[in-house]
């Protein structure tokens, strides 16, 4: 790196302040590279099924709903992440792609949305990253300027991951809203599979009728299996003309 003048370094900040132009921002701490991999924090939501997605987005906010109400103390008007945390929670879930976990959106644009000023939504932003719903990760970008001309980096968006640190019981509980939907398609399948059964078993032979569908009762199966042997005999009897119809009166015997 080749050395530079301390007035060389300094100097585009001076002639930015003679034109009455505002100096940029310094980098914060704890701000990583965008290409840095501890920035790398975006991941596919349910592999980017969009359905799948959207039912993850809605339990999630259902359970720090239910963190909040249960965890609020006793003479306070709210709970730890508040009305505006719980608000801003569902405006970053509503920012989110599915396909890729992306979710970085400017602070301005939160605000915009929610509809708060800044200090609240960085409260909220805050809230939420210290009770596990929120991991926030500060990211900075080169500017490509050389040392004399400018500043080497600049602050961009932060970026935003969910449900990344919660509590175990708080983990718990939303495993289980997921996995909910499993559940039900389950005992559908199960449902659907018994439907067959039924379907099969009616549509087998009346003399295996009570065997289908009383396994657990064999001596009412077998008078169920009788009863419909008596029921095929007699329908083939029919088909075989072994029991005619009468003649119509008029005809000769």
């Amino acid at each position: 790196m080749s050395a530079h003048a301390i007035g060389d370094l300094v100097g585009w900040q001076v002639q930015k302040l003679e034109r009455g132009e505002r100096i940029a921002d310094r980098v914060r701490r704890e701000s990583y590279d965008e290409n840095d991999r501890r920035a790398q924090i975006f991941r596919p939501i349910c592999g980017g099924r969009t359905a799948d997605a959207l039912r993850w987005r809605d339990k999630l906010l259902q359970v720090a709903r239910e963190y909040n109400t249960l965890h609020k103390r006793k003479g306070e008007r709210e709970g730890p992440l508040g009305s505006n945390g719980l608000w801003v929670l569902e405006i970053l879930l509503s920012l989110v792609d599915f396909a890729s976990g992306r979710c970085d959106p400017a602070l301005a644009t939160i605000c915009a949305k929610a509809k708060l000023a800044r200090a609240t939504v960085v409260r909220a932003i805050d809230a939420l990253q210290d009770h596990g719903f929120l991991q926030k990760v500060r990211r900075t970008r080169k500017t490509g300027m050389a040392p004399t001309e400018g500043p080497q980096r600049q602050q961009i968006s932060n970026a935003y991951a969910f449900a990344v640190a919660l509590k175990d019981k708080v983990c718990q509980r939303f495993q289980q809203l997921i996995g909910g939907r499993k559940r039900a398609r389950e005992i559908r399948e199960a449902k659907e599979q018994a439907a067959q059964a039924r379907a099969e078993a009616l549509a087998a032979p009346t003399s295996r009728l009570g065997s289908m569908l009383l396994p657990g009762d064999p001596k009412l199966a077998r008078e169920l299996d009788r009863l419909g042997a008596h029921f095929e005999a007699q329908t083939a009897s029919s088909a075989t003309r072994e029991y005619p119809a009468l003649e119509s009166k008029g005809e000769k015997e």
